[in-house]
């Protein structure tokens, strides 16, 4: 099938499945059930209870003020000189104690600038070094205390979903999540809240009953309507929420309170209407045992909590599935699962397999996520598309950032698996559906969700017309299933339309085609990067063409028409591109590709909708270096330095581009003025100033740099290996290879005595 074939079948699919009699019916939820979870609590210490959580203290109304610079500046000296002394203390004797760390962690994350958040990672990786203890979930605790001083929500919610990246790889207890709930719901934060609900369900911490009061208390402080909380009850059905009267009662009394008793009826009356049905029918304990059986999960394991079930058993506690869902709710291994089950005596379902194989796949752990699904097949077990869509994202995914095809074909083969399972059905019939937990309903056989995940991967699929072969067999399925489209769906299938197209301008008529025809989905801001960075990317044959600009631009036009913000990110990814062309564009080519630059910050200059933030500032000033711009570049930074706007990352892309453009004057005033206003060069900022010495012909001042300069009182930009190596990189080039490593040898013998023998070809040190 040509390319043109195949993405005008595509469009015609697309056309045809996008009928208003599609668009009526109902979107079933596919996504990954995800498992209560609850967490520590607020107060730091080494000795664990199994006794139920404990009340958060009332969260202030109005943030703090922030740190004052005396307490910043003192808390900084202190560490810093910390962080200085570990290279030179014995592993076993430390600075700190755990209470000075503490309290330097709560003062950084209240002022919550971004060198303080950078220099609050380097502290918890250096975390057992400082004080000799590990980091644990509650030293994050007071970290999020102190982001809750500063009053920032979107920094305290970035923090909370990138716990797990950071040192520690510690995963957000629900207790870290309410303490930030509490705040928002203060503030009045609803659509923050929201946010977040979602971010936890997607981390493996879904929300809970006291979650969803917390959800309420917001709405009402932000004035919802009635038509609102209806809403709100949408989002929280594919929850697992009890029955509580409290919750019923809140609802009612907030609107009475307001003299609204009509709105107050009939909002407790909806909410009794859809959540009556989940009453709990045991004891009034069972929350509160639950709550610390997920607590002893989540400190010490597996083993520890069975123990502590057994104990619960004496007090009324009855075991029962939902016990093995929160036991298992951190298992990545199989393992856990059978010693549950033998312990207790209970037999796993499906829905528990799921969550073995959703924490592997949520972990990295494919191999084992697979080897998990080959034994949950052995047990003859009904699938689902609950269990098999983690392994499916999870297979996508890598796919996508490795460029495997092979690992998208095993996915594909997962899918077809389920199909088979599940073959379409007369689509006014009910939807079939299968109580995979008691406590939520999902769709079982291949939905929007799953098509999705498959779609989007084949849009970044390296063979993409092999896929898009596919790709309309998928759309054939979806229509006799009356799955209906979603954003993702509709931008993958004009991603997979715009890269079979055979020239710029049909791959543009595709987007039109598909994006622009009534009643579809809502293009999103991430749909629209995604279908720009393709247009910027496509090439035909073996030729490296220039992006289309004004096709790019007419794109951003109906961006911001839909009534999205066009980002920083909608620049910074073309002129990124442009960029990565500039090392090997031809001679005839440079001209165009610098007038393109041009056009690019010409749009930037003129969009009265956008306020570009560091990072692009710093990825257009980069892009003139590369294209040979460097006046361009310079009149960049000395913007950014005037307004107090830049970064280091600025700092390096300057000093780059002086030493690419033999400009050493200008290097020496960037140096100087950076020296007036006090600014400390990182290590990546002392090699871009290094390097553009030797680049000039500098190469003694280079060595008198190193030697002398770097790392005088700021040890952790001392030269290193890396620095001696881009020293011997020019000194070869000029002979003077001998001579540098004299100086070295002279001048930094501790560091002389870490380098290899031999080093770029060169023997330092004879055998």
């Amino acid at each position: 099938m040509s390319f043109g074939r195949a993405a005008s079948q595509l469009e015609r699919l697309a056309f045809a499945f996008h009928r208003p009699s599609f668009l009526k019916l109902p979107l079933f939820n596919s996504r990954n059930d995800w498992f209560p979870f609850l967490g520590t609590g607020p107060t730091c210490s080494r000795k664990f209870s199994v006794s139920p959580l404990v009340t958060l203290p009332d969260l202030p109304v109005q943030a703090q003020r922030r740190v004052s610079h005396q307490k910043l500046a003192s808390v900084l000296a202190q560490i810093h000189d910390a962080l200085d002394s570990l290279d030179e203390s014995l592993p076993e004797r430390h600075p700190l104690r755990e209470h000075q760390v503490l309290h330097v962690l709560d003062v950084l994350a209240s002022s919550a600038r971004p060198r303080d958040l950078a220099l609050i990672e380097k502290v918890l990786a250096n975390f057992t070094s400082l004080c000799g203890l590990p980091v644990v979930a509650e030293v994050h605790s007071h970290i999020i205390r102190g982001l809750l001083k500063q009053g920032n929500p979107q920094t305290l919610l970035n923090w909370l979903v990138q716990m797990r990246q950071k040192p520690g790889n510690i995963q957000p207890y629900l207790q870290h999540w309410h303490m930030f709930l509490e705040y928002c719901a203060d503030m009045g934060h609803v659509r923050i809240i929201r946010t977040a609900l979602s971010k936890m369900a997607h981390g493996g911490c879904p929300p809970n009953n006291r979650t969803f009061k917390i959800f309420f208390r917001a709405m009402f402080n932000s004035g919802a309507s009635v038509k609102d909380f209806y809403g709100a009850f949408d989002a929280i059905e594919k929850y697992t929420f009890w029955y509580d009267e409290d919750v019923a009662n809140m609802l009612y009394d907030g609107f009475a309170k307001l003299n609204q008793t009509q709105q107050a009826n009939e909002v407790k009356e909806e909410f009794n209407r859809r959540f009556l049905k989940r009453v709990i029918k045991e004891s009034p304990r069972l929350v509160d045992w639950e709550e610390s059986l997920a607590l002893e999960v989540e400190r010490r394991g597996v083993v520890e909590a069975v123990k502590l079930c057994r104990s619960l058993q004496q007090d009324g506690y009855k075991v029962h599935h939902r016990t093995l869902s929160i036991l298992l709710r951190r298992s990545h291994d199989i393992s856990d699962l059978k010693y549950a089950e033998e312990a207790l005596d209970l037999k796993p379902s499906a829905f528990h397999w799921s969550i073995i194989i959703a924490n592997a796949t949520r972990a990295g752990n494919l191999s084992s996520a697979l080897s998990s699904y080959r034994q949950f097949q052995a047990t003859g077990l009904p699938l689902s598309a609950p269990l098999l869509q983690p392994l499916i994202s999870g297979l996508c995914n890598t796919a996508t950032s490795s460029g495997s095809d092979d690992l998208l074909d095993q996915a594909l083969k997962l899918y077809h698996e389920l199909a088979r399972m599940f073959p379409p059905v007369d689509p006014n019939a009910p939807p079939r559906r299968e109580n995979l937990d008691f406590m939520r309903e999902r769709s079982v056989g291949p939905d929007a969700y799953m098509y999705g995940t498959l779609l989007r991967a084949m849009g970044s699929a390296v063979d993409v017309q092999k896929y898009s072969e596919v790709a309309i067999s998928l759309l054939s399925a979806m229509e006799a299933r009356a799955v209906p489209h979603t954003s993702v769906i509709l931008t993958s299938l004009i991603v997979i339309a715009m890269r079979c197209s055979s020239s710029v301008d049909e791959a543009l008529e595709a987007y039109r085609r598909l994006a622009r025809q009534g009643n579809v989905p809502r293009i999103t801001v991430w749909g629209y990067q995604w279908i720009l960075d393709t247009l910027s990317k496509l090439t035909f044959g073996e030729d490296r063409s220039l992006p289309p600009i004004w096709h790019y631009f007419e794109i951003v036009k109906d961006m911001r028409l839909s009534g999205l913000a066009v980002t920083s990110t909608i620049y910074a990814q073309l002129l990124r591109h442009l960029a990565q062309l500039a090392p090997d564009a031809p001679e005839v080519m440079k001209d165009r590709l610098a007038a393109c630059v041009r056009r690019v910050h010409d749009h930037l200059t003129l969009d009265p909708t956008i306020t570009p933030n560091i990072s692009l500032w710093n990825q257009l000033m980069d892009t003139y270096q590369r294209v040979g711009l460097f006046a361009e570049a310079y009149r960049v930074w000395e913007m950014l330095l005037v307004s107090e706007n830049f970064d280091h990352a600025s700092v390096s892309i300057i000093l780059d581009a002086c030493g690419f453009a033999n400009a050493w004057p200008p290097a020496q005033k960037v140096y100087t003025r950076l020296s007036e206003r006090s600014f400390l060069l990182n290590q990546g900022n002392w090699h871009s100033y290094v390097e553009c010495m030797c680049r000039v012909g500098r190469l003694n001042d280079a060595v008198k740099t190193v030697c002398l300069q770097m790392g005088q009182g700021q040890k952790d930009v001392a030269p290193n290996l890396d620095t001696i190596q881009l020293l011997l990189t020019f000194a070869t080039r000029a002979n003077q290879q001998d001579e540098v490593l004299s100086r070295i040898q002279r001048h930094l013998p501790d560091l002389w005595q870490t380098l290899p023998s031999n080093l770029e070809g060169i023997i330092i040190k004879p055998n």
